[in-house]
């Protein structure tokens, strides 16, 4: 986690104060790239701003700083599924985590894979956390809606403690 989300875990504030959304079931690459898509889509023309750190709550908790990030490198990461594979930390457990100036926010996914020559092994997880307090909930719902099978909705500070691995 970054110091300042770390912080707002603790308090339960933005982006921790609301839902939460999450894969049901492993993913592969293919459903993570197709979610991601449809989330940067949603979210970058009302965020130009965004930033980016390696998250290791699930890990070990590490607190990693945060750094700024183009929406053009992060689009980039979804050309295919070889650019997005290779986007992933490559500790196991360590999400890519982006959230925006405000903590409207805070999107994560994670890729771990058994042999890194070869995509098909990998398994992925996705979670999206939103304040109801500052309008980013839409999001939540629309993902909810486009991908039924895929995703669930749950309380975001309830995920995040139940999957603390510090």
């Amino acid at each position: 986690m970054a110091p300042e989300l770390q912080k707002r875990l603790e308090s339960s504030l933005p982006p921790f104060d609301g839902l939460c959304i999450h894969n049901i079931d492993e993913l592969n690459l293919a459903q993570l790239r197709e979610i991601l898509a449809y989330a940067f889509a949603s979210l970058e023309p009302r965020f130009p701003s965004v930033s980016l750190f390696h998250d290791w709550h699930e890990h070990d908790g590490f607190i990693n700083t945060a750094r700024d990030v183009s929406w053009i490198s992060l689009t980039a990461a979804l050309e295919n599924e070889r650019t997005l594979y290779e986007s992933r930390d490559d500790d196991f457990a360590v999400r890519i985590a982006i959230y925006p100036p405000t903590f409207d926010w805070l999107l994560r996914y994670n890729i771990d894979s058994n042999d890194e020559s070869d995509d098909y092994t990998a398994a992925c997880d996705f979670d999206l956390s939103a304040s109801p307090k500052l309008g980013s909930t839409n999001i939540l719902n629309e993902l909810l809606n486009r991908f039924p099978e895929i995703l669930v909705g749950c309380v975001a500070h309830s995920w995040f403690t139940s999957h603390y691995g510090g």
